[in-house]
């Protein structure tokens, strides 16, 4: 007999067709407890994906109101949304989607005091547009072995990788491949621009590489999608580890 009441198996019937979701993996994916910190062009597609593919735990992490100058790429707003609280519109939106999802909401922006709400997940995304916010990320998900996803979009161009922390025998972190980068010269996308279809594609390749990860679909650890948005051009790289990585013993 199914775990899922009629609505659920409604919304997850084409799912259903798919060998690799079966009504066990579904149940796995739904164990998955994410923190997506940043619900703007990557955090809204992506959160989207994510609860109408059956994840049931999320927690939204942003301390913005919607701004017209959203509404291009952050696909979960509209103009009557304007002025609200990013995060409790995007909970609102999403359980129209699945009503069995708890999402949990923090409406502040996270900095070194208020990390340590984000303790009970074991996956935490950074969508924000922001690398001093990346960077306190990566250490606090490598010093409590949570895994990470860093995502990025500017102009046309997106940059997404999962690493795995619950690994410790292979240290590769953010800072293995950014070792010098210096969050004072990084363009913002309010300055540089950035394709609200980018974005989308940003938050689409980061929810198949979570999904991918849960169910042990393929290996997506440590591996850096980049893609430029506007050919539709896709690569990957295979990152290592950095021997003199400051964080390699934290």
């Amino acid at each position: 007999m199914s775990k899922y009441n009629e609505t659920e198996y409604d919304l997850f019937s084409r799912l259903f067709i798919l060998n690799e979701f079966t009504e066990k993996k579904l149940d796995i994916l739904s164990k998955q407890n994410i923190s997506i910190v940043g619900i703007g062009g990557i955090g809204c597609p992506l959160s989207q994906y994510l609860v109408s593919s059956g994840v049931k735990e999320l927690l939204l992490v942003d301390g913005d109101i919607i701004e017209k100058s959203n509404l291009n790429r952050q696909i979960l707003f509209n103009l009557n949304d304007i002025g609200q609280k990013k995060v409790e519109v995007a909970k609102h939106k999403l359980k129209l989607i699945n009503t069995e999802c708890k999402i949990d909401i923090i409406d502040v922006n996270v900095s070194s005091s208020n990390l340590n709400s984000l303790n009970d997940c074991n996956i935490i995304v950074d969508a924000t547009d922001d690398w001093f916010t990346s960077k306190l990320l990566n250490e606090y998900c490598i010093k409590h072995s949570i895994n990470f996803l860093y995502s990025s979009a500017l102009r046309h161009d997106l940059q997404i990788i999962l690493f795995d922390n619950e690994n410790k025998d292979n240290h590769i972190c953010l800072n293995c491949i950014f070792p010098n980068r210096n969050d004072v010269d990084l363009p913002r996308c309010s300055v540089v621009g950035i394709s609200g279809i980018s974005a989308g594609l940003a938050g689409l390749v980061a929810a198949q590489k979570i999904i991918n990860f849960s169910l042990n679909l393929r290996d997506e650890t440590n591996i850096m999608t980049i893609s430029d948005g506007k050919n539709l051009n896709f690569d990957k790289i295979i990152i290592k580890s950095k021997d003199d990585c400051y964080l390699n013993s934290t």
